[in-house]
């Protein structure tokens, strides 16, 4: 295990390079009233590495990266860190890199958020910054500033929810139908039929087995990237598919689950929990690409946030 930070007690500590930084006793020589957010355009390790780089010209006070909110501090909170782009500001703030790039929003995973908020709380008690948007500001705020950072992807308000401790876990969940407007494409070669009372809603789509993909896809606008649990409804009858592909488009690339269609139809049948990007896009397909005989049958799935 690496040396740990004694600013704060979660975050490891890599010094920054001496050139890259202004030695300093804040609060005696300058008051501390903001934290800046930054994103990185770049990963956790690359900026460590560059931040201890004489060459940088730059630092942060605290990085922290994407898949599970680890925090390192590169400058201590005394110091003055080279990252805001406006003297007065460096002299008054403290900066927060966070991992990813602005415009790509599954970088902004929950649990950075949740662990920056825990961070910025503790920062905004030990030196008495209020918990507003007046004093926790984006580098895009700074004034002079040429930096859009963290962009527009970035959730202010969720964020925020998370320094002031006025949220919860948010709960969310979606259903999409085969019949819902916009969220559901197959190609010409997926018949409707409303044969069996199992179905959700009026009717559902199906089609031969066969050794090609040709997905019928269900698009969801994931609101954040965390875990899901993701369900499928279907009617089951006898002579349907018993080996019908269902893909899930994950953070880590498309998995597949089997799923016996002959049985357990008419509810909602759990394919597994995922953890899914932010996003509006394709997440679940149903492929015709079984070994089985059968129709493959896409009826309705319902994702849900846990």
């Amino acid at each position: 295990m690496g040396i740990q930070s004694t600013d704060y007690g979660p975050a490891a500590w890599v010094p920054a390079n001496p050139s890259n930084y202004t030695a300093s006793s804040r609060e005696s020589s300058y008051p501390i009233n903001y934290i800046v957010i930054h994103t990185m355009q770049g990963s956790y390790a690359g900026s460590i590495s560059w931040f201890q780089n004489a060459a940088a010209g730059t630092s942060a006070h605290y990085l922290l990266r994407s898949s599970d909110g680890a925090v390192t501090q590169m400058v201590r909170d005394k110091d003055v860190a080279w990252h805001a782009g406006n003297w007065t500001y460096n002299t008054q703030s403290i900066g927060l890199e966070h991992e990813g790039y602005v415009d790509n929003a599954s970088w902004y995973t929950d649990a950075m958020y949740r662990s920056s908020a825990a961070l910025v709380r503790h920062l905004c008690d030990k030196y008495g910054i209020p918990k507003t948007r007046n004093n926790i500001i984006g580098h895009n705020q700074v004034p002079g500033a040429t930096h859009t950072d963290p962009g527009p992807n970035w959730n202010w308000t969720y964020y925020m929810q998370l320094v002031t401790g006025t949220t919860t876990p948010p709960s969310w969940s979606t259903i999409v139908d085969n019949t819902t407007a916009g969220r559901f494409t197959a190609s010409a070669n997926w018949g409707t039929s409303s044969y069996s009372s199992q179905r959700y809603g009026a009717d559902y789509r199906y089609a031969d087995p066969v050794a090609a993909s040709d997905a019928a896809w269900y698009k969801v606008n994931i609101p954040a990237t965390a875990t899901y649990r993701v369900e499928a409804w279907y009617p089951a009858v006898t002579g349907y598919n018993t080996t019908t592909p269902y893909i899930v488009v994950t953070s880590n690339g498309n998995q597949t689950v089997t799923v016996n269609q002959t049985a357990n139809g008419g509810g909602w049948r759990s394919l597994g929990t995922f953890t899914l990007t932010a996003g509006d896009t394709n997440k679940v397909g149903i492929s015709r690409w079984s070994g089985s005989t059968g129709y493959v049958i896409a009826d309705a799935i319902r994702i849900t946030r846990v």
